[in-house]
């Protein structure tokens, strides 16, 4: 696939915390805990009265603390929210900056959950002040920027195109990523008319031959994964 990262994929968590707990058991390749979920069940006895009891079970999670290659496969990558997507992760993957009618812009990660929201994490223990830190610090996570991006879609127009035929991002813009989206291909889609506005039926030239009542089409997306 096209948007390959040459370079080893980053780790965003830093470690800027530790839990000190004897539920929470550091590695060098992981993070091991332990959870107890607990809530309270509700039954009637024999005279009908609610009688509540409590009830634990326990989780074991594992976290990896080295994060791998990860792939991003987007079903429709020639639409609208693939298209423009994939521009702003190239974008901020190089860090581009580009000129609109209200003024410079630079490429971020502004609205996105994992990259801009904080979660609380305790209060302080002197002050009694709330601790908040970015939420991607939480666990170790990939970077977006290391995404290696792919995808299906019923239409064979190169992924640039596509980002044309959107409509939604700045020219400047379009015009700085539009080589690296060229060489962008989707992979064909599978394409069920039921399934699908009636009005894309003329754009579905990228499809994949077989027949749905067989395994044909789900052993073609497997591979594809693959």
């Amino acid at each position: 696939m096209n948007g390959l990262v040459s370079e080893a994929p980053k780790c965003i968590n830093k470690d800027i915390f530790t839990v000190d707990s004897p539920n929470v058991v550091y590695a060098d390749d992981e993070i091991k805990t332990k959870y107890v979920y607990r809530t309270t069940a509700v039954s009637r006895d024999a005279d009908g009265k609610f009688v509540a009891y409590p009830k634990e079970t326990v989780y074991d999670f594992k976290v990896d603390r080295k994060v791998g290659k990860v792939g991003m496969m987007l079903v429709g990558w020639g639409g609208n929210n693939g298209s423009t997507v994939t521009a702003g992760i190239l974008a901020n993957r190089r860090g581009l900056v580009w000129d609109t009618r209200e003024g410079q812009r630079a490429a971020n990660y502004y609205g996105s959950v994992v990259m801009s929201s904080t979660i609380k994490l305790g209060t302080d223990a002197k002050t009694g002040d709330e601790i908040n830190i970015p939420f991607h610090d939480m666990l170790p996570m990939v970077h977006p920027n290391d995404l290696v991006i792919g995808g299906w879609d019923l239409n064979s127009m190169n992924i640039a195109d596509a980002m044309d035929r959107a409509a939604v991002l700045e020219p400047t813009l379009k015009n700085l990523v539009r080589k690296e989206m060229a060489a962008m291909k989707p992979l064909p889609s599978i394409y069920y008319p039921d399934f699908i506005a009636a009005n894309q039926e003329e754009r579905a030239d990228n499809v994949i031959e077989g027949s749905k009542a067989s395994m044909e089409h789900v052993e073609h997306i497997r591979n594809d994964i693959r």
